[in-house]
């Protein structure tokens, strides 16, 4: 019988996948990865932009975090 562990590992794995595909460079600016701009020269509103290939990692692995919310839904409700 599924209980609310299950409900809630689908549904914040199916949420985290969704943002993460859909707002890469967001997640990105937002992530511990890529840490505090320390350095902060120039004009307002000037920032670093984000290379396409740690887009493209990001929303892989959004894609991973449907994937096993997918699996986890079919092994548990189905």
């Amino acid at each position: 019988m599924p209980g609310i562990r299950e409900l809630l590992a689908v549904v914040l794995g199916a949420l985290l996948g969704i943002a993460l595909i859909t707002a890469p460079r967001t997640a990105l600016r937002l992530s511990v990865f890529v840490g505090p701009n320390r350095r902060r020269r120039g004009e307002y509103g000037m920032e670093e932009t984000v290379s396409n290939k740690w887009t493209w990692v990001v929303r892989a692995l959004g894609v991973a975090c449907l994937a096993i919310a997918v699996f986890i839904t079919h092994q548990t409700y189905l």
